[in-house]
């Protein structure tokens, strides 16, 4: 009797794993998140003043990408505010205290935070964050990206730590 040619055994398919609770809370979160988005997006297509203050809104957004001027850009950011204000929930990083900058933003509060270290060197992050009417959440990643670059040394730890040009 002739043999026959045997199939090779294919693989099990790989299980797929649990997502746990919390990953289906963030999953939702986003899926909510979306929604409001895209009914805040509806509203202002219908509304016809919604729609020029949405419209306002990205002309301001192409200024703010297209000049260098810090004064101009932060009449432009209050400007936008204001707007983002009567959108509403069209902000989605609104509904949770976080507020996303745009590069050239982080670029110009990069440019302050650096002279501000050059002029008053060895100040701690709350001293320099009230000096510049900010906190210290708002400058803490612009000032680990200036670190990281070598433009600006650290002395200390946690709060006490001081900051001073490289």
């Amino acid at each position: 009797m002739p043999k026959t040619k045997q199939q090779p055994k294919e693989a099990p398919a790989p299980r797929r794993q649990r997502r746990g609770i919390d990953q289906r809370i963030a999953d939702l979160e986003t899926k909510i998140a979306a929604i409001r988005e895209r009914e805040a997006r509806k509203q202002a297509k219908s509304d016809p003043a919604l729609r020029h203050v949405s419209a306002a809104s990205r002309s301001i957004d192409k200024a703010l990408a297209a000049t260098k001027d810090s004064a101009t850009r932060k009449a432009l950011g209050e400007a936008r505010s204001a707007l983002a204000e009567l959108l509403g929930g069209a902000n989605p990083g609104a509904a949770n205290g976080r507020v996303r900058r745009s590069a050239g933003e982080i670029a110009d509060l990069g440019d302050a935070l650096l002279d501000y270290v050059r002029n008053n060197p060895g100040q701690r992050g709350e001293q320099i964050a009230g000096a510049m009417s900010t906190d210290t959440g708002t400058i803490r990643p612009v000032m680990k990206r200036l670190i990281a670059d070598g433009k600006i040394t650290t002395k200390g730890q946690k709060r006490g730590m001081t900051y001073s040009p490289a």
